[in-house]
């Protein structure tokens, strides 16, 4: 997420939550069946300091369709968090986004109201925005649902969500972004990586610079967080 508060930058502010994914450790692993579906749960404690608590929940059906349910507890006194959701590394040959939610250009929390609800379709590597420097972009908010498919074939995954979500389809992660200066230097890419969020902190900014992120865009971590969505095949 971009911040262009100088003085308090996101990487400072925020940084404990940056590896976060990288420092979990597993604490349980179980599974059941319930009714049609078999339930596979799992948690998580991240090495935040204080610890932080993840539980994720995977209800698969016979049909391959897997309905994903996360909660996020974060430890008391933690830093704003800068989203919350999951990343998927998926085969390059898923590039086509369609959505419907607002674009088509790329939006945020609170940069959003310039972009309209509607479907949408575009390439993944087309959701990149050349900014002068290589960061995140291509966010899309207020998605009702979406698909990453094959150009060719019109196959692939289908997510939708009972509330608004986040998605953000791009060739790169958002530490291969962050670890080129420049455009030209983003490597090569053999993947498209799609992230389905509850939500990303705003971008702040308001002044073209220097002005903080506004409170109400923020995901603190005085609180609780639980995002479902359900992911099936493309149809």
């Amino acid at each position: 997420v971009t911040d262009n508060d100088l003085g308090n930058r996101l990487p400072e502010r925020s940084g404990v939550w940056r590896t976060a994914h990288d420092q979990r450790k597993l604490l349980s692993l179980r599974w059941h069946t319930e009714g049609p579906a078999v339930v596979v749960s799992s948690h998580y404690q991240i090495e935040t300091n204080p610890v932080s608590g993840l539980t994720l929940e995977y209800r698969i059906y016979p049909d391959g369709t897997v309905r994903v349910n996360e909660t996020l507890i974060p430890g008391a006194g933690l830093p704003d968090i800068p989203e919350i959701g999951m990343l998927f590394l998926l085969d390059e040959s898923l590039d086509m986004l369609s959505w419907y939610g607002r674009g088509p250009h790329d939006n945020y929390w609170d940069r959003k109201t310039g972009a309209k609800i509607g479907r949408y379709t575009g390439k993944a590597a087309d959701q990149y925005v050349p900014y002068l420097r290589p960061q995140e972009c291509g966010n899309k908010t207020d998605v009702r649902f979406a698909s990453l498919t094959e150009g060719s074939s019109g196959e692939g995954l289908r997510f939708e969500s009972s509330s608004l979500m986040e998605v953000c389809a791009l060739p790169w992660t958002p530490d291969e972004l962050e670890g080129s200066d420049h455009v030209y230097k983003l490597p090569p890419s053999d993947k498209t990586v799609l992230r389905i969020n509850y939500k990303q902190m705003g971008v702040g900014g308001d002044d073209s610079w220097g002005a903080p992120i506004h409170e109400e865009f923020t995901l603190p971590s005085n609180r609780t967080y639980s995002f479902g969505f359900t992911m099936g095949a493309a149809r």
